[in-house]
């Protein structure tokens, strides 16, 4: 019987250090420029993964986290990497649910953090339907591949629209958070590093064993060559796309 290409995609997630581009010392640098914040902000994490976003921010605040993640392996490596490093349950809580199923108290929150994972929602949607969490004047900090030209190349712009249709530019998605009811403070872009170093880098040998591993396997092999697609994409056309840093303020 074949494999489930989903249950093997997420089998090499769990073997990397991180399961979307980014950096420790990107999501540091972030959060030291926010402005506004209470000595121990209220922190809500959408779409954490394995947490290292969580965990960094752990340790250059006094704030309490509460982690949200779909999948219970994720939410396992998180609370492991808490046991190591000597985080109380008091500053840490975490919730296995997807973001429709979230039930939460509205109102409560400093500031929400999401990298690489509104997309599912799509981002003023997902701007909407976060919204509610944040206190008055609260802050949103997102990360989000954006168009980071009017003019891609013919090859990123067919590959995104298939990918990820709504993908918008940094024009459109202002616009789109302002219909979200929140002010736009700050994007800064990834530097092409955070996708390389903790991302595709780790992830080529995993496509390489898994190639091996489920050979014949049409379906595998076909999530394996999507991957190895956006990998080269990437390499060719990182001008056009990147990930976005957006700092965002809940309008009253």
């Amino acid at each position: 019987m074949d494999a489930d290409p989903f249950r093997v995609f997420m089998e090499m997630q769990l073997k990397l250090p991180r399961n979307a581009p980014g950096s420790n010392a990107m999501t540091r640098s972030m959060f030291e420029s926010l402005e506004g914040l209470p000595q121990e902000p209220e922190m809500l994490f959408m779409g954490c993964g394995q947490g290292n976003e969580v965990m960094e921010l752990l340790r250059c605040s006094n704030g309490r986290a509460t982690a949200v993640d779909m999948l219970k392996p994720f939410l396992a490596k998180l609370e492991a990497k808490a046991d190591v490093a000597g985080i109380s349950g008091e500053r840490l809580r975490t919730i296995c649910s997807d973001f429709e199923a979230l039930d939460l108290p509205e109102g409560i929150f400093d500031i929400i953090w999401s990298e690489g994972a509104i997309y599912t929602l799509g981002f003023e949607e997902g701007l909407k339907a976060w919204a509610k969490y944040l206190k008055p004047g609260g802050l949103a900090v997102v990360s989000e591949c954006t168009w980071l030209t009017d003019t891609p190349s013919t090859e990123a712009r067919l590959f995104w629209e298939k990918a990820y249709p709504i993908m918008g530019t940094l024009a459109e998605n202002a616009e789109r958070a302002k219909r979200a009811g929140f002010e736009l403070l700050e994007t800064r872009v990834l530097p092409e590093e955070d996708w390389w170093t903790e991302y595709y880098q780790p992830l080529i040998p995993q496509i390489a064993k898994a190639r091996e591993t489920y050979a014949g396997d049409a379906g595998v092999q076909a999530m394996l060559d999507e991957e190895e697609t956006e990998i080269r994409l990437y390499e060719r056309h990182a001008a056009d796309y990147g990930y976005v840093f957006y700092v965002l303020r809940k309008q009253a």
